[in-house]
């Protein structure tokens, strides 16, 4: 691979920290990082020494709420290089802010590189007499494409998705333009704890490491002065502007700490590590750490093989009644006519679906609590298993419950209020226009009393003698993430995602001692919950980037399958071996109301079945280890499996095109013995590189015998 065009020439003179991957230099003085370079390339990601930053803070005094404290304001009280010339650890004290005087604020920062690459930690006594709520550390001042020709990107999970934000040439202001001086960019990280800066060729993986989610970490980019050319919402960045002002992106890692007054705090670690390669690179380094902690829960049996599911809505809040308990059965005849092992049952509850939340009772419109449990046991006895729609993230505030009670419970922000209220609109014009919704407040995890209200209303699907529960948007808080009410027992504030492990956790000790193969699953789960959270569900697009299945190929994921021919939501299943969830009509339908759907999902699942040890059993590489090439171009919807048993592989590759048929080679180094077919004709054909046609929305097997 070529070096990249920023050769690292003139380095500034500092303190270094080095190792084969990456260089790292940092002002004597001040402590400003003055340079980091990924030695495997030569990009010098923060280029200029002259725009190097250390910290930031945000302390806010009476009447002066924005009054920051500028790391390059800032002299080191010391810095000491350890013996073996692994770390640095800089101190500052008596932080000269910039509205408030003086402040007796002691920082202590460490920065160690290992094989991990480049760890930032620091220690912060707070002795002001004000609340310390943000610490930028570690922060760019000049951060810099390797090469002018190629795009630099932000790449993140979204949902079980990479999704990807471009940061040159164009940068788009995404922040209100009334509130920020500079086009700006904020990226949580407690939902991805992984970011990479990325080209296509090489980039610099950042994570923030550690799972308890104790504080959020919002990674926030600033184009200084301002965009070049553009449409005044962003625009390319400007290499030279009229005014003679320098340019830069500045990126800084802000812990949302808020530190009190006599407090003592470790901010969460954050880890940067250059790599080269494609993206899988970058990741490779999160998985690492990721292997250091994270193990998938016990599965019962029939979860652990080839199967679909299928969702189905018996309730709405507009009041339909849509399915009776008695009619559940019947439902679970069609799922075991067609090998579907699992009913998601949403609107069971009383109110139905996004109503009366958190009560987990049943509707009496719908039938009895008795009526429901038989059902339900008539449906595990022929083998479909029966998964409740649970959630805790909100209450309904329409309810008495909520009046009477809950509202104690509810996330406050730092007035004392509840966070603005979203709901969700179902089915008459009067609530799909807004005029009548069920608004839903965020609860605060983090109150132990909260927690024991949901933990009884959990015990109700256990009681109902269901196989499981998906909690539905456990993934959020609708960015109430903070809570400020110090009556819930918790540091004030507190951040909420903390408490969605115990939450979890609650569930899991509830199920373990009374029903322990009981599924706990979830929508979009995040990292930092499946140790706890069986399976993952989301809806995705054809072009999607299997981020968290790459990261955790062992891990189950779901997504929906809606169409009359849901064959593109199927071959997604296929390529990224994922569980098909069956949700004619929006899940408000009969599963025998798709025959072209079901009948295609049978085909694909009994291909997994005959090739189980590759394609659902076998490890997920995604594009790694095999080229698929459409004319003269590379062609990127496949995947590659390893046959563990045999260290065979498998490349499944689909046609992404809704109406034309396509052509494809594929090229899959040192194999032997190639055999391809389709969820169509699963007849066994030999492959000698020779270009094979794929129907529209068509999908093509290849075996290593």
């Amino acid at each position: 691979m070529p070096v990249s065009e920023t050769k690292l020439t003139n380095e500034p003179k500092g303190l270094v920290l080095e190792n084969q991957q990456l260089k790292v230099i940092f002002d004597r003085e001040t402590g400003a990082l003055l340079s980091l370079s990924n030695n495997l390339t030569g990009w010098q990601i923060q280029k200029r020494p002259e725009l190097a930053l250390s910290f930031e803070l945000l302390v806010p005094a009476p009447e002066k709420r924005n009054n920051p404290v500028l790391g390059n304001k800032q002299k080191l009280v010391s810095s000491v290089v350890s013996a073996d010339k692994k770390s640095i650890t800089f101190t500052w004290k008596n932080l000269q802010s910039e509205r408030a005087g003086i402040l007796d604020i002691t920082l202590t920062g460490t920065v160690k590189i290992d094989d991990n690459g480049l760890t930032f930690n620091m220690d912060v006594d707070n002795k002001s007499p004000f609340v310390i709520e943000s610490v930028a550390w570690p922060a760019l001042g000049d951060l810099k494409p390797a090469q002018k020709a190629k795009p630099l990107l932000l790449v993140k999970n979204d949902y079980d998705h990479a999704a990807t934000d471009e940061l040159y040439p164009y940068f788009w202001n995404e922040a209100g333009y009334w509130g920020v001086d500079y086009p700006t960019k904020i990226h949580g990280t407690t939902e991805s704890l992984h970011l990479l800066i990325a080209h296509d060729d090489q980039g610099l993986y950042m994570g923030v490491h550690d799972y308890s989610c104790k504080e959020r970490v919002e990674c926030a980019f600033q184009l200084k002065p301002g965009a070049g050319l553009g449409d005044g919402w962003g625009g390319n960045y400007p290499d030279s502007i009229e005014s003679g002002v320098v340019s830069c992106v500045e990126m800084k890692f802000w812990h949302m700490s808020f530190i009190n007054p006599g407090d003592k705090y470790a901010l969460s670690p954050v880890v940067f590590n250059p790599y080269q390669g494609s993206w899988h690179k970058g990741w490779d380094e999160y998985k690492k750490w990721l292997a250091t902690w994270h193990q998938n829960p016990e599965l019962p049996e029939w979860a652990k093989e080839v199967h679909s599911w299928f969702q189905l809505q018996m309730n709405s809040p507009e009041e339909e009644y849509r399915v009776k308990y008695t009619q559940l059965v019947e439902y679970a005849k069609q799922c075991a006519k067609h090998g579907v092992a699992a009913i998601h049952l949403v609107g069971w509850n009383g109110g139905g679906q996004d109503r009366g939340n958190p009560s987990h009772n049943t509707d009496p419109h719908l039938g009895t609590w008795q009526e429901l449990k038989g059902a339900i046991a008539a449906c595990e006895k022929m083998g479909v298993h029966i998964i409740l729609f649970n959630k805790y993230t909100w209450v309904d505030e329409s309810t008495e419950w909520y009046k009477d009670e809950l509202y104690k419970y509810t996330i406050k922000d730092p007035y004392g209020n509840h966070f603005p209220a979203k709901g969700y609109n179902y089915q008459t014009i009067t609530q799909l226009t807004g005029l009548n919704t069920r608004r839903l407040i965020p609860m605060c995890q983090m109150s132990v009393d909260w927690r024991n209200i949901a933990d009884k209303e959990f015990q109700k699907s256990i009681d109902l003698g269901a196989s499981g529960m998906l909690y539905d948007e456990c993934q959020h808080h609708y960015g109430a993430n903070y809570c400020w009410d110090p009556s819930h027992g918790h540091h004030v504030p507190a951040c909420v995602f903390e408490g969605d492990v115990p939450l979890a956790k609650g569930f899991r000790d509830i199920s373990d001692a009374q029903k322990p193969d009981f599924m706990i699953t979830g929508e979009a789960v995040n990292d930092f919950q499946k140790n706890i959270y069986s399976v993952s569900y989301s809806r995705q697009g054809i072009w999607h980037t299997p981020i968290q299945k790459y990261i955790d190929p062992y891990g189950l994921q779901m997504i929906g399958a809606m169409n009359f021919d849901a064959r593109p939501q199927i071959n997604i299943c296929l390529r990224c071996n994922y569980i098909i969830s069956y949700e004619p009509y929006f899940f408000k339908g009969h599963l025998e109301d798709f025959p072209k759907t079901i009948s295609y999902g049978e085909k694909v699942d009994h291909l997994r079945q005959t090739y189980t040890d590759y394609l659902w059993h076998g490890e997920f590489r995604d594009t790694l280890g095999a080229t698929v090439t459409k004319g003269n171009e590379h062609y990127g919807l496949y995947s590659v499996f390893i046959n563990h048993k045999t260290n065979k592989r498998a490349v499944v590759v689909i046609n992404g095109e809704f109406t034309q048929d396509m052509e494809v080679a594929v090229d899959l180094p040192k194999a032997q013995n190639l055999v391809f077919l389709t969820p169509e004709d699963q007849l066994e054909t030999k492959y000698s590189g020779q270009k094979i046609k794929i129907p529209a929305n068509g999908a093509l097997v290849l075996i290593e015998k």
